[in-house]
């Protein structure tokens, strides 16, 4: 949602694209209100945040207090890769945005050099994800941006970045998007994170769109969001991962919705994502390369659910333990503070609080 959480919130008045309407409309007509490709649409970006205490209270999806030498527009949580968060821009407002509550904003060419000269100096990296907003919505900016870290930072090999735009507005991309890939096809290798969570999403147009970006050799992998009232049924779920597998998708992460601000009516229970987790894997409905792994997205980084993660529950909240380890993130980020909802266990690693919806 890129900074208009608030806006929303307060307005009780979604922000979405031309085609994302119209898509809800195509849902009303072929299946009805009450069917699940309506809600699917619906309750992405019609269905408004509240305006009462709520239990999640997050207004950023981690906490990661960076270094005071630290670009603007630049996170870093992990030892090989940075975050670059290059604009606030989407086509469309998804109403339980992990970044809804942060303040607009564009990199300008200073910080994208100031950027490339902090990647360049750093022997652990190797690769950036590039995220806002959606980094498709402007070619322009992203083309400066590329061409600045293919100048500057010889150790960047990989290049990933985070989008909703194919399904949200695939109309958007033009032959200026598909020539940015062409020009940095021998230069990086591309992997797009796509956000697609419900199968309805994959219309023609989106399904073209993908097509073309992967002939264009990106490999496009799905980092799917477990919703309230949109995916939270094993057949719909089902059906999702099935069509992402024929389309080529890397299945990579099925994500607990985060405890943001006001949307604690988009989030299932932790356990309610482990038994649906568990049916995708075991059922047999599911084959080979099409199963996600089951994902929350705590104050310290992504902690995959399995078994012993979960050490206990003391009303909303959980406690999980991690292998993330305090020195190694001082290691690569000087200015690291632990946040209060993480505490170093008797093991040398990171036990972290995470909130849990309710179904």
């Amino acid at each position: 949602m890129a900074g208009l959480l608030d806006t929303i919130t307060k307005t009780q008045k979604p922000r979405v694209h031309k085609y994302t309407r119209e898509l809800l409309e195509r849902a009303e007509r072929e299946y009805g209100e009450d069917s699940g490709p309506y809600r699917g649409i619906y309750n992405q970006y019609f269905r408004m945040p509240s305006t009462m205490p709520s239990i999640g209270q997050s207004t950023r999806h981690f906490d990661a207090l960076m270094h005071d030498d630290f670009p603007e527009g630049l996170e870093r949580l992990y030892r090989r890769v940075v975050v670059i968060d290059m604009l606030s821009a989407c086509a469309s407002e998804c109403v339980f945005c992990v970044r809804g509550l942060y303040n607009p904003h564009t990199l300008g060419k200073d910080q994208m050099t100031a950027i490339g000269e902090y990647l360049k100096k750093d022997a652990y990296l190797r690769e950036i994800l590039i995220t806002g907003g959606d980094p498709l919505i402007s070619p322009r900016k992203l083309d400066q941006l590329l061409t600045t870290v293919a100048e500057y930072a010889p150790n960047i090999t990989t290049v990933r970045m985070g989008s909703r735009l194919p399904v949200q507005n695939p109309t958007a991309f033009t032959a200026d998007t598909y020539a940015v890939f062409e020009k940095f096809a021998d230069r990086f290798h591309f992997d797009i994170s796509l956000q697609i969570n419900h199968w309805y999403e994959l219309q023609p147009e989106a399904v073209d769109v993908l097509q073309k970006l992967q002939d264009l050799g990106a490999r496009l992998y799905s980092q799917n969001v477990l919703l309230k009232g949109v995916n939270d049924d094993i057949e719909t779920l089902i059906e999702l991962y099935d069509r992402q597998r024929t389309l080529r998708f890397i299945p990579h992460y099925l994500f607990h919705a985060v405890p943001m601000v006001g949307t604690d009516e988009f989030r299932t229970s932790v356990h309610r994502g482990l038994e649906l987790a568990r049916e995708l894997s075991t059922s047999g409905f599911l084959s080979g390369l099409a199963k996600p792994k089951y994902t929350v997205m705590t104050d310290i980084g992504k902690v995959t659910l399995y078994d012993g993660t979960i050490l206990g529950k003391n009303g909303h909240e959980l406690t999980l333990r991690t292998s993330y380890r305090l020195e190694d993130r001082l290691r690569w980020n000087p200015g690291y503070q632990l946040p209060a909802s993480a505490t170093p266990n008797e093991h040398g690693t990171l036990d972290v609080v995470y909130i849990d919806g309710e179904d």
